[in-house]
């Protein structure tokens, strides 16, 4: 009798111990597919006008730090922007934003031949000309390319002259930017824990 009841409590045993080990599997497998934070990264770009770069030193052409909302991911400026004091790096919070929702954040126009600044309209004629270099590479339109991750973009209204010395000065830190957590609340590089990956596997965070 006492063999018997020993063999029910290993089975038993084995029996909770292959579930526990079972559900431990299957925790593990979905938070390990977890994705990290929604989409991040980042761009460099520089505009000149005349010879000039654009300096961006109004504060109205940054994004603030903000607390994280629906508000906030729906607002067009949290999707594509910048953060002081880099004038030169693009933060994309959202895919198939473009350059030219970017600049319209900023309150620029832009199109092929032209570009609006605070200043004033810079457009094609009496022997100037909108130039747009895309990761070294001369591009006729710029406005509905979608921002890629490490893009380098310059855009220069004038002769001709300079153009490589002035994308050269572009820095190329786009990629460091990717690797540190947003100035913004909403959204970040920074990877998800394990822990945090199991409450979104379970939908604990909901």
């Amino acid at each position: 009798m006492w063999l018997k009841d020993l063999n029910k409590k290993r089975v038993a045993f084995f029996t909770v111990l292959g579930i526990v080990l079972g559900f431990l599997i299957f925790a593990g497998a979905r938070a390990s597919l977890q994705e990290d934070h929604g989409t991040h990264y980042h761009a460099n770009f520089a505009l000149y006008i005349n010879g000039q770069q654009d300096k961006f030193d109004n504060f109205t052409f940054y994004e603030e730090v903000q607390s994280c909302s629906a508000e906030a991911q729906n607002n067009p400026r949290h999707r594509v922007h910048m953060h002081q004091p880099e004038n030169h790096v693009v933060h994309v919070h959202a895919d198939g934003v473009t350059w030219g929702h970017f600049f319209a954040n900023l309150g620029y126009g832009l199109t092929n031949k032209a570009v609006t600044t605070d200043d004033g309209v810079f457009a094609d004629g009496d022997g100037k000309k909108l130039t747009f270099f895309l990761n070294r590479q001369p591009v006729t339109s710029i406005a509905n390319k979608v921002i890629e991750s490490g893009d380098s973009l310059l855009i220069d209204y004038g002769d001709g002259t300079g153009i490589d010395e002035r994308y050269n000065q572009i820095p190329s830190d786009a990629h460091e930017y990717n690797t540190k957590p947003d100035p913004a609340a909403c959204s970040g590089a920074e990877t998800l824990t394990f822990s945090e990956r199991l409450k979104r596997a379970f939908d604990f965070t909901n």
